[in-house]
């Protein structure tokens, strides 16, 4: 079914992670990704998958460069891929400046920065090396993992939605990692991307409800669309200024007066089906490859359940099978 990641996320109890995952790697996905921010912690829950996992490389799309310092983030990273024998991939965020501030206590300025010294120095502390890092932000004396790393070179993706992280993200990582990004603006930020780095790795979460109710399955994702739409302030942003400011003020006007109950009403079709992979089995695998043609090399399908039976699993599983058919052909 060519290179496809599944991304299991806080919509999913902490059975319905690992169930997703053995689908995963019952199907030989290339990959299976736990994101964090306010939920469960990646890297422990990336080693527990590891454990009952042999194939499927894990990633954290992502981790907030604000939540961790870079030698704690280059300890876990390097311990991951130690106990999955190689198969560890590195997502890093910047996250807002309400996770940094409120949650976490370090001032949000400078995301670029701070990201291009991040990632310089894990690079240096999952080598093995001794290292002695003197940035303007991250700054490290004398420090060596007390283990022999498995890999001298562990994949780094960067996070990146503003022209200035996906530039920083074809210069240092070898992928970026796109969420919430119009599908007709792909096209134009892959072509950036690689004339970059023409080896980059082009990701993409992709918010993806699929159910043989075809109508339950759009409202699933519209309902996750708004949900991101209403609490995040730079996802907002970006899609009022790439065709969408109608459905966002709508959105943002619903949140502030009743919640998050009825936002999701706000979300067009034409925003729906830019953004998300929605509806039955031959829906999705339609719209996965409208996706991949538009230059994402690696999708990565976001599991939004949408009856929360063994059914999700089933039809998910449906999917992949279409999909594997298809390359048959």
């Amino acid at each position: 079914m060519g290179r496809m990641g599944v991304s299991l996320g806080m919509l999913l109890d902490y059975r319905q992670v690992l169930e997703y995952a053995r689908v995963a790697e019952a199907m030989h996905i290339h990959s299976i990704w736990v994101p964090e921010s306010w939920g469960r912690d990646a890297f422990v829950t990336l080693s527990y998958i590891a454990s009952f996992t042999r194939h499927a490389m894990l990633g954290t799309a992502v981790v907030n460069i604000y939540a961790r310092s870079a030698a704690s983030t280059a300890m876990a990273l390097a311990t991951l891929d130690a106990y999955s024998n190689g198969r560890a991939i590195l997502g890093l965020g910047a996250g807002s400046r309400r996770l940094a501030e409120d949650w976490h206590g370090m001032e949000f300025r400078q995301n670029t920065a701070r990201m291009r010294e991040y990632v310089d120095a894990i690079r240096l502390i999952t080598r093995g090396e001794r290292v002695d890092y003197d940035g303007s932000i991250v700054r490290i004396r004398g420090m060596r993992l007390g283990f022999r790393p498995v890999r001298s070179s562990i994949p780094v993706y960067i996070a990146a939605t503003n022209q200035g992280m996906l530039r920083l993200a074809g210069e240092v990582g070898d992928g970026a990692i796109l969420f919430l990004i119009p599908l007709n603006e792909i096209h134009g930020i892959a072509s950036m991307l690689r004339s970059i780095n023409p080896a980059i790795d082009v990701a993409s979460v992709l918010i993806t409800a699929v159910s043989d109710d075809p109508a339950r399955a759009r409202e699933r994702a519209c309902r996750s669309i708004a949900f991101y739409t209403a609490v995040g302030s730079i996802y907002a942003r970006f899609l009022a200024e790439h065709g969408f400011r109608d459905e966002v003020e709508q959105i943002r006007d619903e949140y502030r007066r009743n919640g998050l109950r009825d936002v999701h009403a706000h979300v067009s079709e034409d925003m729906l089906d830019s953004l998300a992979i929605a509806g039955d089995v031959d829906e999705c695998v339609e719209r996965l490859r409208s996706f991949i043609a538009s230059g994402v090399t690696l999708p990565i399908l976001l599991i939004n359940p949408v009856h929360n039976t063994d059914e999700d699993y089933i039809i998910f599983r449906r999917m992949l099978e279409v999909l594997s058919e298809g390359e048959r052909v």
